[in-house]
């Protein structure tokens, strides 16, 4: 994904993690890379969350998942998928 719109970043990924991913990517015949791109973009498209003005602390960003307009939240799920981020 090289187009004029977009930003390279390095990241940091968990040896288990990039396993477990590496796996994903294989059985969907995609790359690595491809599969994390798809993988951002999805969670970005799909964000719902309402950062309040002012608030910079990454920390606090993260556990404003809470904060959702309107979403019905699968507790467990969404418990889930923040221990998978960490």
């Amino acid at each position: 994904m090289n187009t004029p719109n977009t930003r390279r970043k390095l990241v940091d990924i968990k040896p288990d993690v990039f396993n477990v991913l590496s796996d994903k990517a294989r059985r969907r015949d995609v790359s690595l890379k491809r599969y994390i791109e798809d993988l951002i973009e999805r969670d970005a498209g799909s964000s719902d969350v309402v950062v309040p003005e002012g608030v910079t602390s990454q920390k606090i960003i993260s556990l404003i998942g809470i904060a959702r307009s309107g979403a019905h939240l699968d507790w467990e799920e969404e418990r889930l998928k923040y221990l998978l981020s960490k």
